[in-house]
């Protein structure tokens, strides 16, 4: 009897240590989601504003710590973190990455910007905006940790430099804290006169738990600092999560240059505007000049319209200036 006594006891330990394990399972993926659920989450856009189209190229990436690393992937990482934060935003037609890189083959302006820069002006035909974006000083550093009394202090060592009771980064303990530092600047830019519209700087820094970040940690450096490695798939996160801070502090911005657009960009139209609700920035200016070629003999050329969308087409033009579709 004592026996049989004895494992109901047990049972329930191993039962409320069961449910103690997915409850510290749930609530790790609870803090995770929490953590990025708010992402690109925004306010209602202005009531009756039309919708640029905008694009964004390659964003320049520069990290501070040697573990989150540098490189195209990340410039490109960014970017496509940032198109589909502006498309959630529900405040810009989005164009595609790709679509964007062909229009810019297509029109021989694959110079036209570098990453994180307008390289030289360029009416990009369907486009009325480019993104231009930086991130800087990019860093991800974990919490020292000193395995003897459990007290961490951020990038720092406790008890001594190189001592047994030197402080480590414990990459295996969810609970463990790191910190996420770096600038995101940003510019909402016309191509065709590279007159920038809207900018912000924003500057980022959060710490909490590896749970709460809902990353994967592969390993931390023996330095001072402790520069900690991030799997591929998370480095998008801490992207996401820093340049949608920097989209939310701009947001004000951008809804005033949405209502309205012309006190920004003057009289001058864009050469992008057209159907769709595409933005305009004014109406075309009017001339009475007569035709140069009036009284010469020399026949007027016929008029040329976009088969897709039916507006005029300069008679040169290989691209409809409205939609960007090629010209028949």
């Amino acid at each position: 009897m004592r026996i049989a006594g004895l494992r109901w006891p047990l049972a329930a330990v191993a039962l409320v240590g069961m449910v103690m394990g997915c409850g510290s399972s749930s609530t790790e993926s609870a803090e995770a989601d929490k953590l990025t659920a708010n992402a690109g989450q925004y306010g209602p856009a202005p009531e009756g504003v039309n919708k640029p189209k905008v694009g964004v190229p390659p964003w320049s990436v520069k990290s501070a710590g040697g573990s989150f690393g540098n490189g195209g992937q990340l410039n490109d990482l960014a970017a496509d973190q940032a198109t589909t934060l502006l498309e959630n935003s529900e405040r810009f037609r989005m164009i595609e990455r790709t679509q964007l890189s062909k229009l810019l083959d297509e029109q021989n302006l694959e110079g036209i910007v570098k990453p994180g820069e307008l390289a030289k002006p360029g009416q990009v035909r369907g486009v009325d905006y480019l993104l231009i974006g930086r991130v800087t000083n990019l860093r991800v550093k974990g919490e020292k940790v000193n395995k003897g009394f459990g007290l961490g202090q951020v990038g720092a060592a406790i008890g001594g430099v190189g001592g047994v009771n030197a402080g480590m980064f414990d990459y295996k303990n969810k609970s463990s804290k790191f910190t996420t530092d770096c600038g995101v600047d940003l510019r909402l830019v016309n191509p065709t006169t590279a007159e920038i519209v809207v900018s912000a700087f924003s500057e980022f820094h959060k710490t909490d738990a590896i749970s709460a970040w809902g990353v994967d940690v592969l390993g931390a450096s023996a330095t001072a600092d402790a520069d900690i490695e991030i799997a591929e798939d998370d480095k998008g996160k801490i992207l996401r999560l820093a340049i949608d801070d920097a989209l939310r502090k701009a947001m004000p911005k951008i809804d005033n240059f949405l209502r309205n657009p012309s006190a920004k960009t003057g009289a001058a139209s864009t050469g992008n505007g057209g159907a769709g609700g595409e933005l305009r920035a004014g109406p075309p200016p009017v001339t009475t000049d007569p035709p140069s070629n009036l009284g010469t003999g020399t026949p007027v050329a016929a008029k040329k319209f976009c088969g897709d969308c039916g507006k005029e087409v300069a008679a040169a033009a290989k691209f409809c200036a409205a939609c960007g579709k090629k010209a028949d």
